[in-house]
């Protein structure tokens, strides 16, 4: 995820130097800017170019500076609100889709202040259908109906929700079988159904990118995955492929922890890594003298997710392995399936 921080206020400044510390330091924010003052045009030039703002200023500075660039909760990034004494961290714009909860929640952790959150699921201990779509990296088709399911899930009924194998592990969250009758079906993205609507959840293609050192061991890897994703609150299973290049092929921890996994490995050829360049890679100057390439584990993961792919972890080190996670933009579905979606 990509944070801005903007503050007002000498005070605010100092705290938003605290944010930036931290937020630096966790391997699933990708990148952090921290701007002061000048909050109208700040806003109106760079709005759009990130995945959550954090004004540190008076709610009512920031809900008077969005009023014109505010489109629509499955577009627009998300918005908190912390006051200068860093006690209250507030949940103002796009808590779900946008992710404005979750970071609420991660931010006031991280300084000891108290989380604002008011969205009705939430309060009722739920987890709604957009809430969903969120954590788990779901597109969502029917956006329409989200509204009246989450309203029935807050007032204590259950969604009926249709999952794949790949999704089982749903099962044991605890607000997911608060809030949802679970069935199993063939397909490979997940159907959210009440009475006589439909909301469709097709996931985006998750990569994990690996390197290692020599020699490592199938635990090793299955440990460093299992670690890189606790970061992203995501289980193993959410992954739909393993990515390396070619000078690990033949490592065979890496090969039976795919195997382990049941997940495709595909190799990556130096000569496309050394071709690929992405803004939000890290180079490894050791990588760099050895193998005449920036990297391994972040360019293989987004080499692997495809075209226009994001990184949702960056590259992450584990006992000898190297572990980052990227997405794809779109979703991914098996050819049966983009027919049966012709018919929505």
């Amino acid at each position: 995820m990509k944070f801005a921080i903007i503050s007002v206020t000498e005070k605010g400044q100092n705290l938003a130097e605290t944010l930036l510390n931290y937020l630096e330091n966790d391997p699933s924010v990708i990148k952090v800017d921290i701007f002061h003052k000048n909050v109208n045009s700040t806003l109106n030039d760079h709005f759009h170019q990130y995945d959550c703002w954090v004004g540190i200023m008076a709610s009512g500075i920031m809900v008077r500076s969005l009023c014109g660039l505010i489109k629509t909760k499955f577009t627009d990034p998300a918005v908190l609100v912390v006051d200068e004494n860093g006690k209250h961290v507030i949940s103002l714009l796009s808590g779900h889709i946008g992710g404005a909860n979750h970071f609420t929640v991660k931010l006031a952790g991280m300084i000891g202040a108290v989380p604002v959150i008011t969205t009705a699921t939430d309060l009722a201990g739920k987890m709604g259908v957009d809430t969903l779509a969120y954590q788990y990296w779901l597109n969502i088709r029917h956006k329409k109906f989200i509204k009246t399911m989450n309203q029935y899930i807050a007032a204590g009924g259950k969604v009926d929700l249709d999952l794949p194998a790949q999704f089982d592990f749903l099962k044991n969250h605890p607000l997911a079988n608060k809030s949802y009758n679970f069935n199993k079906w063939d397909k490979s993205f997940i159907r959210a159904i009440f009475t006589d609507k439909k909301v469709y959840l097709t996931p985006k293609r998750m990569v994990a990118g690996v390197g290692s050192k020599k020699g490592v061991t199938e635990e090793q890897v299955f440990f460093a995955l299992r670690s890189a994703l606790q970061y992203l609150h995501l289980p193993v299973d959410r992954l739909d492929a393993m990515a390396t290049a070619e000078i690990k092929e033949e490592e065979e921890g890496i090969k039976l922890a795919a195997i382990k996994l049941n997940l495709p490995l595909n190799i990556i050829s130096l000569d496309k890594i050394r071709h690929f360049h992405h803004p939000d890679c890290t180079p490894s100057q050791l990588v760099k003298r050895e193998f005449g390439i920036e990297g391994v584990s972040e360019p293989t993961a987004l080499l692997e997710a495809g075209a226009n792919s994001r990184l949702i972890l960056k590259k992450t080190a584990y006992n000898g392995v190297t572990v980052a996670v990227a997405v794809a933009i779109g979703s991914k579905l098996s050819k049966s399936d983009k027919l049966t979606h012709n018919t929505f």
